[in-house]
């Protein structure tokens, strides 16, 4: 099992405002864990935190007991090959095909062609585009641009798969249908954190936290320090 705990972790910007207080939660790959709280309220910033995209002024976010908040500069790069992140716009290249935009993460690690095709075939069958390689992007629907975004998110198999707003564009049933493939991948022992101020994708799930007043809380579901099984 991986786990991800915050222990006290703090962002202040350098104008001086300070967006955390006192952070501390664990995530781990039990459930999908989502982040609630209204706009403005630090949820993007808080996976970006955990994806290792941006510092805590303070505190400590450790994966599997590693602070990874004190990496070097190479550790970290080392670190973000095994997390995938999908925004709520899907941020694909126009100008690329299908294909070529799952592919693109392994072409930049040098991956051999034979084993990016059998990558980029496989994450487009899990989330349901495998008939749509030689398609550009324009001629998608946002549905299937987003799960070609999460395609691309999954190829190089993160541990750790991070969303922001994934669905803010969709009505619920296509909001539904995305949280599904989330599920698939929290089943393959992937950590999924997902930012959201959607009531109604999260009315089903397990583990939800508010992000709060420069807080965060448990709100429902078990904590995994709490789960006998861990």
């Amino acid at each position: 099992m991986t786990t991800i705990e915050l222990k006290s972790v703090g962002k202040e910007f350098p104008n001086g405002f300070q967006l955390f207080n006192d952070l501390n939660a664990i995530f781990d790959d039990d459930a999908i864990n989502f982040v609630i709280g209204r706009s403005g309220v630090g949820k993007t910033t808080l996976l970006q935190i955990v994806a290792g995209l941006l510092s805590p002024t303070r505190g400590e976010v450790l994966v599997n007991d590693v602070n990874v908040s004190d990496f070097s500069r190479v550790e970290m790069l080392r670190y973000r090959k095994y997390v995938g992140v999908v925004t709520q716009n899907s941020s694909l290249v126009l100008d690329r095909s299908v294909y070529e935009n799952v592919a693109m993460p392994l072409w930049i690690t040098g991956m051999r062609g034979s084993d990016i095709r059998h990558r980029v075939e496989a994450s487009l069958r899990i989330v349901g585009m495998s008939d749509a390689h030689n398609q550009m992007p324009s001629r998608l629907s946002s549905g299937e641009r987003q799960r070609v975004s999460i395609a691309r998110a999954i190829v190089h198999r993160p541990k750790l798969l991070v969303a922001d707003e994934p669905t803010g564009n969709f009505d619920r049933d296509l909001a539904m249908e995305v949280l599904g493939l989330f599920d698939l991948f929290a089943e393959r022992d992937t950590i999924v954190l997902v930012a959201t101020h959607d009531p109604h994708l999260v009315s089903e799930t397990q583990r939800v936290f508010e992000l709060k007043g420069g807080t965060i809380e448990l709100l429902f579901g078990e904590s995994p320090e709490q789960d006998p099984v861990a």
